[in-house]
């Protein structure tokens, strides 16, 4: 590499680095993630993404899933198969979660069946930004701990600190991406991902208004609201936005890929044809 072109890459470096510290210095918070004792025993927790693909996953092996260290996300606690599964970890990323608790019923259901159906001890993981107390869980079964949801880029040193902290993550285009940080700083060492077929190339349109089209389907059943939802979110943006979007969510498990090596961590995608290039693919172990 010529001098000019190591002279761009590092300035590049540097500017992505400032920009983080930046948001972390005025954005962050201390993180409440705590060492989990399922991880101190050697557990691998398993990701219960809500892609299509887990329905087939539930109907053949839901039995050993519910003896499993699982963690579920977003609306999963919607689904039928809520109290089945009885995660023992549950995320929750998105500000729509927490804005929209009055405005969206299918939010309040998702609040109201964490309090009635939750029989088990499940921990709760939400952003720092929020406040545990405005989501009105009642349930003693459910603790809450809190992580930083703030992307960070920079130099390798930095983002391994910045990671390895709590501090900051890769760019959280996806829950997923959340999702495994939580886990890795929870102390898990092996953690295997289901549901995450991100087959969103295959569903993406235009319409003849111009208007972006992209319909990703969950294990479960969308009801109208949601599909209404969505729709008037992809009302409003354009199709490189999107593809941006995507972009940035895949190059995203690059670096969690990445930071899972250096900390001798194994990430293994047991999705059949999951569109995440990052890490291994492998059979969960059951």
């Amino acid at each position: 590499m010529k001098l000019t072109e190591k002279l761009s890459v590092f300035g590049a470096r540097l500017g992505t680095s400032v920009k983080s510290l930046a948001k972390v210095a005025l954005l962050g918070r201390r993180p409440g993630v705590k060492p989990s004792p399922m991880a101190a025993d050697g557990k691998p927790l398993i990701i219960l993404g809500n892609g299509p693909s887990l329905r087939a996953l539930i109907d053949s092996r839901g039995e050993q899933l519910c003896r499993a260290t699982t963690m579920a996300l977003n609306f999963a606690a919607n689904a039928e198969e809520f109290p089945m599964l009885r995660p023992d970890f549950y995320l929750l990323a998105d500000p729509h979660f927490f804005e929209g608790r009055e405005s969206d019923p299918n939010v309040r259901k998702m609040f109201e069946r964490f309090n009635c159906l939750v029989d088990w001890p499940m921990t709760l993981y939400i952003p720092t930004s929020q406040k545990a107390s405005e989501l009105k869980i009642t349930n003693r079964n459910i603790s809450i701990e809190r992580f930083n949801f703030i992307g960070a880029e920079g130099f390798g040193w930095l983002e391994r600190w910045l990671y390895g902290t709590g501090l900051a993550m890769p760019r959280p285009r996806n829950v997923l991406v959340p999702a495994l940080m939580t886990a890795m700083l929870a102390g898990f060492r092996t953690i295997y991902l289901t549901g995450a077929d991100h087959g969103w190339l295959s569903t993406l349109g235009v319409t003849e208004e111009n208007t972006v089209v992209n319909f990703q389907p969950h294990f479960y059943k969308d009801n109208d609201e949601e599909h209404s939802r969505v729709a008037s979110v992809y009302s409003k943006v354009r199709l490189h936005d999107v593809l941006l979007s995507f972009y940035l969510a895949f190059r995203s498990y690059h670096r969690v890929e990445a930071y899972a090596k250096a900390c001798g961590i194994t990430v293994v995608n047991s999705t059949p044809g999951s569109f995440i290039d990052a890490f291994d693919r492998g059979p969960l172990p059951f």
